[in-house]
């Protein structure tokens, strides 16, 4: 990704919205660095035997409402050392820390704060961040534009998931949300436009060295990448997607793993072990029936209110 290491440039603005009524947080990579750092630092100097990062413990309650600390030491948190900004003084962490700091993210010593509605709830997103059970990684590239991708990364977790949009800018967009239903749609936001039709024609063969020729043949103005992949266990299932003037098409990544619940009959003629990457017509719905499959491998369905008997 082209910029996502470094400041944005002079004169460079945050991104609009991305999710309805825009992200919760919106950083730059090095106020994004700050922010892990100091949580790191946080969990480490925890209180012993205070219960560890479980993804067990964030329950839908607890990110709904934003909770603080998930079951740790609350109040002021203990230092394990000295803030990140003093151990690597550079201009720009220290610009960033004085950010975060007006903003209450951060005390004067660069350690997390706590205690009011937003410093929880992005407490909660870094928890998420660091205990996400799968990551669901969907990289949009414009046709004839590759080396100019857009990011989105779904960190997910039984009670809901964190919607992380990285920018050319440099800029991180983090929301959190509890519904898999919603966590799906906005994995396809970026990449399914709401106009977007089912796909005709005969299939089209991807050249790996010349993936325009494909993009032309399908007229397809959007080619996207989605994927599902576990730590420890890597890429889960993936595939291509193009969008266009012929439609939705699809092909499937070569030697995908065929473990976990079946995903048969949710797109049109899935191959079985595809020896070359074939993208094959789709529907819009066809699509968000896929995703929404892998985002219930791990995010479990919002319980319903119960009703006291009438």
């Amino acid at each position: 990704m082209s910029d996502l290491d470094g400041r944005p440039e002079t004169g460079t603005t945050p991104p609009g919205p991305g999710l309805p009524g825009g992200p919760v947080l919106v950083v730059t990579a090095v106020e994004l660095e700050l922010l892990e750092d100091a949580h790191d630092r946080s969990l480490d100097a925890a209180t012993p035997g205070a219960d560890t990062l479980d993804p067990a413990t964030l329950d839908a309650a607890t990110l709904g409402e934003g909770a603080a600390r998930l079951g740790r030491v609350t109040g002021p948190t203990p230092r394990a050392g000295p803030p990140a900004a003093q151990e690597r003084p550079r201009p720009d962490r220290a610009e960033a820390l004085l950010s975060l700091q007006g903003r209450g993210l951060l005390d004067a010593d660069g350690a997390l704060a706590a205690g009011t509605a937003f410093t929880d709830l992005v407490l909660v997103m870094l928890d998420v961040r660091l205990a996400a059970e799968a990551l669901l990684v969907v990289e949009r590239r414009l046709a004839g534009a590759e080396e100019r991708p857009d990011l989105r990364l779904l960190h997910l977790v039984a009670a809901g998931g964190v919607v992380e949009d990285l920018h050319a800018g440099g800029w991180h967009g983090l929301d959190l949300l509890v519904d898999p239903g919603q966590l799906a749609e906005e994995a396809l936001t970026p990449v399914l436009p709401p106009d977007a039709r089912a796909g005709r024609g005969e299939p089209v063969v991807l050249d790996p060295d010349d993936p325009d020729a494909a993009a032309a043949a399908l007229g397809a103005g959007l080619l996207a990448e989605l994927t599902l992949a576990r730590p420890g266990s890597g890429t889960e299932e993936s595939v291509l997607l193009a969008v266009g003037e012929s439609g939705c098409h699809v092909a499937w990544a070569p030697a995908t793993p065929r473990e976990g619940p079946s995903t048969a009959g949710v797109l049109d003629d899935r191959p079985a072990a595809p020896p070359r990457l074939t993208f094959a017509p789709t529907s819009p719905d066809a699509l968000r029936a896929l995703v929404r499959e892998w985002v219930s491998r791990v995010v479990e369905p919002v319980p319903l209110p119960r009703h006291a008997p009438g």
